[in-house]
């Protein structure tokens, strides 16, 4: 959802200049008829629970944008959220800005303030003034899980590689991205964001693919070649999310995503898209010893991959 139609959500009650509106305002805010999500910004319970977790914590970012301080910079989770990276886990309910070292200013109930000197200017995005991109993705690096900090890496590289599939949000190379961690001056959290610099890969282009890989990691499997074109006898080609070629066996992240969300259906229908995956995975299976498919849950736990692996002929 674009931000002008996120911001028309948002219910001012306290600059409603009738009173009596106001007061309705209030009771039904406090009967949960609204949703409040910054001091003074409320939403239509309905219109809040019809947005996804990433338009949700947009939304919240929005609202509480134009009481920050002028020297107040949206960063961390609440950047990421607005540069459209992808989060695995829950967006944060507070919203997260960056405040000068001198700032005294702390944070509250609905802002989480860090403070330090920002490596790259800040820039401006849907309205908002927020950390550059490549600061956001190695903020998210400090201060996030391992899998997250894939997620944010994997998904800026590969916007870079692939810019017409990228919805209009720009992308990084791994060279700018190393260059905003040469220039950080905050030291903390600058060990993990290097490892997930050393990690990345522009090839996995959804975060489930990328918590996929960071699990395999942990458990000492070998790499896998990711986005291995398939070619079938009439000349078709898929591309796999992962193929080990010591095995010859194939592996796909298959998330909700891409049954429910229109941005993957291309037009059809849930179940089109149900029957043209299943004439895929037969064609693909003739061409392989072995092929699995994998969730969140199985993605996100060593144990259930290992075993997802070794049923499917991988051996490590």
């Amino acid at each position: 959802m674009h931000a002008d139609d996120l911001r028309r959500l948002i219910v001012r009650l306290a600059a409603e200049p009738d009173s009596g509106i106001r007061a309705r305002g209030y009771r039904e805010a406090a009967s949960g008829s609204l949703v409040r999500i910054a001091p003074g910004r409320h939403v239509v319970a309905e219109e809040w629970d019809a947005l996804d977790d990433d338009a949700q914590h947009r939304l919240r970012v929005l609202a509480a944008s134009g009481r920050l301080a002028p020297d107040d910079i949206v960063s961390h989770w609440s950047a990421a959220a607005l540069w459209r990276l992808p989060l695995i886990g829950r967006w944060p309910e507070r919203v997260h800005v960056t405040s000068p070292v001198t700032s005294h200013r702390k944070s509250t109930s609905t802002l989480v303030r860090h403070r330090r000197a920002l490596a790259t200017p800040a820039t401006q995005l849907d309205g908002v003034a927020l950390t550059s991109l490549a600061e956001t993705v190695i903020d998210v690096a400090r201060v996030g899980t391992f899998a997250q900090a894939v997620a944010v890496g994997d998904a800026a590289l590969w916007r870079a590689q692939h810019p017409r599939d990228a919805g209009g949000m720009p992308g990084l190379t791994l060279a700018q991205l190393e260059h905003v961690w040469h220039e950080s001056v905050e030291h903390r959290g600058l060990a993990r964001a290097r490892r997930m610099l050393q990690f990345i890969d522009g090839r996995a282009n959804r975060p489930g693919e990328s918590l996929v890989r960071v699990t395999l990691a942990a458990l000492g499997a070998l790499a896998p070649v990711l986005q291995h074109p398939i070619v079938m006898p009439d000349g078709t080609r898929y591309d796999l999310d992962f193929y080990f070629p010591e095995s010859d066996v194939g592996l796909e992240f298959d998330g909700r995503a891409k049954y429910f969300d229109p941005a993957f259906r291309n037009g059809r229908s849930a179940e089109q898209v149900v029957y043209d995956e299943k004439i895929r995975e037969d064609q693909v299976r003739s061409q392989l010893r072995g092929f699995g498919r994998c969730n969140w849950t199985v993605a996100g736990s060593a144990p259930l991959l290992a075993a997802l692996l070794r049923r499917i002929g991988v051996r490590w």
